[in-house]
């Protein structure tokens, strides 16, 4: 039997109060659609409103029955090996983000499953989707687009976080798949992700997935990524060096650089970087111990620790993991007890 896991509750509080900001923005788009109709406009502008409101109810009740239906059926039979989550929302960059129905993470790979509990006669050819209404198709929204959107939104987020446990291409471990659980007909024909009616033709294909896609650490720091949502590790540009003043005039040769500079315009060198922790290379930052993350060369700037510089975690204010440099000398102190946390 699957493992049921969730992303944390104020992560989920988080995105769905933005969600809803969203819905409210398209229920003031629709009642503004009723002040183009002169005399009567005012009037339904409030009727207009609740009748979005119904639709969206409608909407979200079907299908959240449906999510929740193929979700027990997944639990029940894929095994201890796979994790599974609900409504997982993912933003690899600012306001820019996607919810997805059912995500599984397993040795198999990571599988986004975008639900459709659509009822009635539906097509799909090479993602452009329409619905049968009397004697005529009209289109619809593509449910194998969308969840193609969100895959690759998923895997731009994962790669950010820049995390070493992880394969370097994401697409080799990433699938998304549509499931219909009650349409009364379905055809489908070159779309670009599989899409299967009934939750059982899922779960047969998931069963004849390789399992030696994702090792065991691999699956953990994936789950473990999800389950925080950690903002994405995106390292800064190097600044530019500055440019020498074009009042000096005054050339000296340097026989090393082989290079003609003013004396005057070159600074005072500071002193040399301290060296990383005891066994590790000077040039390679640590990696944070909570997060999983390359930590970044910091430069205190208040109390009695002004200018000394150290490890701190790319996450702060969330994560506030800073590492020494050097341990403590004289004490036999590690940088792991050395360390403090936020």
């Amino acid at each position: 039997m699957a493992r049921q896991r969730s992303q944390l509750s104020d992560v989920q509080e988080a995105f769905a109060a933005r969600i809803r900001h969203k819905i409210q923005e398209r229920r003031e788009q629709a009642q503004d659609r009723a002040d183009d109709i002169p005399l009567t406009g005012w009037l339904l502008r409030p009727l207009r409103g609740m009748a979005f409101d119904d639709r969206e109810s409608q909407h979200m009740q079907r299908g959240e029955r449906g999510e929740d239906a193929v979700l027990g059926v997944l639990l029940r039979w894929l095994p201890d090996s796979w994790y599974v989550f609900h409504n997982v929302v993912v933003e690899p960059r600012p306001e820019d983000f996607a919810q997805i129905d059912l995500l599984l993470v397993g040795p198999a790979g990571v599988f986004l499953v975008e639900t459709r509990a659509w009822r009635g006669s539906y097509k799909g050819y090479r993602d452009t989707w329409q619905q049968r209404e009397g004697q005529n198709w009209v289109t619809v929204a593509s449910p194998t687009a969308q969840v193609q959107r969100q895959a690759r939104m998923l895997a731009t987020w994962l790669e950010l976080q820049r995390s070493l446990a992880l394969p370097a291409t994401t697409a080799r471990f990433i699938t998304p798949l549509v499931v219909f659980t009650q349409p009364r007909w379905l055809r489908v024909h070159q779309c670009s992700v599989e899409v299967f009616e009934g939750v059982r033709p899922l779960i047969q294909f998931l069963h004849t997935r390789p399992t030696d896609v994702l090792t065991e650490p691999q699956v953990a720091t994936i789950c473990d990524f999800i389950i925080r949502s950690p903002a994405p590790v995106i390292l800064p540009h190097p600044p530019e060096p500055a440019p020498v003043p074009a009042r000096s005039r005054t050339r000296q040769t340097y026989p090393v650089a082989r290079e003609v500079v003013d004396p005057a315009a070159v600074a005072t060198p500071g002193p040399e970087p301290a060296p990383a922790e005891p066994g590790g290379r000077p040039d390679t930052a640590p990696l944070c111990p909570k997060c999983g993350v390359t930590m970044v060369l910091r430069t205190a700037r208040q109390s009695a620790s002004a200018g000394n510089q150290f490890y701190g975690c790319p996450n702060f204010p969330r994560c506030r993991t800073i590492l020494p440099l050097v341990a403590p000398s004289g004490h036999g102190a590690s940088a792991e007890a050395s360390r403090r946390q936020g």
